[in-house]
């Protein structure tokens, strides 16, 4: 056998008497073949192939580099292990698993073909089932990442026939089948704590494995699973890897709603425009949403948005835009009673349903195009002014000006050109700080940043940037946000952010008790008889007839990780639902529990429990019932809950 002086072994490990049994091969490796950082070469890498087919790869404590006498008390913690940490003897530290690393490792470009690393990998790479690495390979297009340890295991280690007919489906129908039978991953994880990299957890119904591993109607199985019909699954859509290596369910229900005809006819012309598609400020959040969003792609899906690509540019931009004018127009909108809650998402898709997207976006560039209107005095006591938390300064990259007062936002959209001016009350509700930004060279921006409320660290997220007339913003001008945002979530101004909590919290209180403050911007004649045919269409779309006292729709948050999966088949709409505060949540002060007959379902959602939680410390009662659940029980969030004030014994709020 031969061995370089950094342990990696060059043959297969079977061949050496002096390993455990039941070990096929194994591959050591130092921490620089992956690694310049200097804070990771205290680490190594070890890769087991087991005699069950089994692969496991984990890092390990530098000085345990080559020391094949760590393997067998490794092997024999292994499968009891899962994924939690391994302690090693002797006070070596701990085993890490990295079922998100790739099945077979793969080092820095730096190093050469001839160099003894490869030469281990690829010893170790002869033992392995080369039909799972293809198929796993062919899976990323690129995009996201297939070849990890789980994914490999969870298909080699099957019995022949079986491993034979899920290979198979997935060639077929990779972005149907995929995210079935297999983890998707953004990238490798080598470290066990990619936080940003979450992988999506796979999730196929017994109908769809029995389909698969008998190997009988298949199309049906499928379609019936991700409510489709037969020909969108036959389709070459569907016969197509795509770039997010599954087939999100959004989209799946709008082409399932456009006619044959109208559909992309191959994944290359689906995903040009799907970053369009997913750029518009509301999403399907049902069927019927589908079948209005899709009356807006009659003409067809390249024609419908090479249409408004011609007209409106940066498209992207133009449509993230509409959020705005449809606030604006809500505001302006005068619906009747039974569409009390009409919001706007609703409002978004009946547009396009009733006037089409080039319509939506028209409309939204004339009312950006308005002069500002000085709001008259309104009886009010929505504060006029926020604390500061970073003010005015000079930085290395720049200068900054937080706009922390409504009159400082008026200036701002009247300078830039935009509506940053409506964004007042988030400011005040929220916790939302928006920044003038203006770098060296001259460049100037508005930067919005919001307020995330996260288990006792507050933190907040840059979520837009924009400059002149909504234009995008330049590299230098994103790296200069970033250097204020790093200011902001500083653990110096850890104080300041807590107290922007309590701020927040005593604020929403009041927040349904005064009228808003009025727009700014008012809607052009053509655009309000627009929309009066829009309310008028909106009318006549019976799930949109809520309940007046309703103050809040959504999907029950954390449903997998609670009693939902459980009990799933026995929810129905109209079910009552208990609402449970819990201020010592670990996690968030302002949690509130969602029941159901004594079984937990979720959580409201954290960016939407603040007002709820507060009204209901001050002795509030709800009502809360299920709107709807999917479909399809294998959905991330499957039941839709309202929340409505509570009616007294005589039927009054």
């Amino acid at each position: 056998m031969r061995e370089t002086g950094d342990g990696i072994r060059l043959e297969n490990a079977a061949a050496d008497a002096g390993l455990p049994a039941g070990l096929r091969a194994r591959v050591w490796i130092p921490a620089r073949y992956f690694f310049s950082r200097r804070d990771m070469q205290d680490r190594c890498w070890l890769w087991l192939h087991l005699g069950d087919g089994h692969v496991h790869a984990l890092w390990l404590p530098a000085t345990c580099l080559q020391r094949d006498d760590l393997l067998a008390p490794l092997l024999a913690r292994l499968d009891a292990a899962a994924d939690t940490p391994i302690e090693l003897e002797s006070g070596l530290g701990h085993a890490w698993p990295l079922p998100g690393a790739p099945v077979v490792p793969m080092t820095r470009w730096s190093v050469s073909w001839g160099n003894p690393l490869p030469k281990a990998i690829r010893a170790f790479a002869d033992g392995l089932d080369t039909d799972v690495l293809d198929t796993l390979g062919q899976l990323e297009v690129p995009g996201p990442f297939f070849g990890c340890v789980d994914n490999y295991n969870a298909l080699a280690t099957l019995p022949p026939p079986i491993r034979r007919h899920r290979l198979q489906a997935l060639a077929l129908f990779p972005p149907l089948v995929a995210p079935l039978l297999l983890d998707v991953h953004e990238r490798a994880d080598m470290l066990g704590t990619d936080e940003d990299s979450t992988p999506r957890y796979a999730s196929a119904s017994p109908a769809v494995l029995d389909a698969i591993d008998r190997g009988r109607d298949l199309i049906g199985a499928l379609a019936e699973h991700h409510r489709i019909d037969r020909a969108l699954v036959r389709s070459p859509v569907c016969r197509h890897a795509w770039a997010a290596g599954h087939a999100p369910r959004h989209v799946l229900r709008l082409l399932h709603a456009m006619p044959a005809h109208a559909r992309p006819r191959s994944v290359e012309e689906l995903e040009t425009w799907q970053p369009c598609l997913d750029a518009l400020p509301f999403r399907p959040r049902s069927i019927r949403d589908s079948e209005r969003l899709a009356l807006a792609f009659a003409a067809g899906w390249r024609p419908t948005w090479l249409q408004v690509e011609q007209r409106f540019r940066p498209l992207r931009t133009a449509l993230r835009d509409t959020r705005d004018f449809l606030a604006a127009a809500l505001a302006e909108a005068a619906p009747p009673d039974r569409l009390a809650v009409l919001d706007v998402h609703s409002l978004g898709h009946a547009w396009l349903a009733r006037r089409g997207l080039a319509s939506l976006l028209d409309a939204s560039r004339r009312w950006h195009a308005q002069p500002l209107v000085p709001p008259p005095p309104v009886a009010t006591r929505i504060p006029q002014t926020v604390p500061a938390l970073l003010g005015e300064m000079e930085l290395p990259g720049g200068r900054l000006l937080e706009l922390a007062s409504f009159a400082a936002l008026v200036h701002e959209g009247e300078a830039m050109k935009h509506c940053v001016a409506d964004y007042w009350e988030d400011c005040v509700f929220m916790g939302t700080r928006i920044f003038h930004l203006a770098t060296m060279d001259g460049e100037t921006a508005t930067a919005e940043f919001q307020f995330e409320y996260r288990e006792q660290n507050p933190q907040f997220d840059l979520a837009q940037l924009r400059g002149p007339c909504n234009g995008d913003s330049t590299d230098a001008m994103a790296r200069f946000a970033a250097q204020v945002l790093a200011m902001l979530n500083a653990p110096a101004s850890a104080g300041a952010r807590l107290q922007l909590v309590r701020d927040v919290e005593q604020s929403a209180l009041c927040r349904h008790e005064d009228p808003p403050l009025p727009r700014l911007r008012r809607l052009d004649r053509r655009s309000r008889e627009e929309l009066a045919q829009v309310i008028a269409f909106a009318s006549t779309q019976d799930d949109w007839h809520q309940r007046r006292d309703d103050v809040l729709r959504g999907a029950i948050a954390g449903f997998a990780y609670a009693d939902g999966p459980r009990v799933i088949d026995r929810l129905a709409a109209d079910d009552a639902l208990t609402l449970v505060r819990e201020p010592a949540n670990p996690h968030d002060a302002r949690a509130v529990r969602i029941d159901w007959n004594g079984c937990k379902l979720g959580y409201v959602p954290r960016a939407q429990n603040a007002e709820i939680a507060c009204w209901l410390d001050a002795g509030h009662a709800f009502d809360a019932r299920i709107l709807d659940v999917a479909a399809d029980r294998c959905a991330w969030q499957p039941v839709q809950f309202a929340i409505a004030r509570a009616r007294a014994a005589d039927g009054a709020p």
